[in-house]
């Protein structure tokens, strides 16, 4: 079987096994925020440093957009606040990249947007969040294996 059968083969199952899983248990993290930690991760090169990459740059963003909407409450919700605090909040995670295990600046405005965009307002909202994440990248790090398992060997 090809690379790119194999790369497919592997990634089709994963989300299938965790969609399956996730249904069936009535487990509580949003699949959509596990798929994009699965794309962050492919993005990022895959292996160890890009399972590293996903889970510190997503984590970061979630952190970020929990800041941003603390701030935003604290003055009133008020949209040109909004506007200039969101804007802030990407500025800190472009900044936050100087640091070697959160220059992921994709994987950090990846991870704010699928917070954002799943209304965590609060700390367990964004444990949550930070978990699907994680288990997104994770289950990226165990389709990379499959698929070394599935593409033919060398000799």
């Amino acid at each position: 079987m090809n690379a790119m059968t194999a790369r497919g083969l592997s990634l089709a199952l994963v989300v299938a096994v965790w969609t399956l899983i996730s249904e069936m248990a009535k487990v509580n993290l949003s699949l959509w925020a596990v798929v994009v930690a699965l794309g962050c991760f492919l993005a990022a090169g895959g292996g160890l440093q890009g399972l590293q990459k996903t889970v510190a740059g997503t984590v970061s963003g979630v952190v970020w957009a929990l800041i941003a909407y603390t701030v935003i409450t604290a003055l009133g919700r008020q949209p040109v606040f909004q506007a200039l605090v969101y804007g802030a909040a990407i500025f800190m995670m472009v900044l936050q990249a100087q640091l070697p295990i959160l220059s992921y600046t994709a994987g950090a405005v990846g991870g704010a947007g699928v917070a954002i965009g799943l209304r965590v307002v609060n700390l367990q909202g964004g444990i949550r969040v930070a978990i699907a994440l994680a288990l997104g990248a994770v289950l990226g790090f165990g389709a990379e294996y499959l698929t070394g398992l599935l593409k033919p060997k060398r000799v």
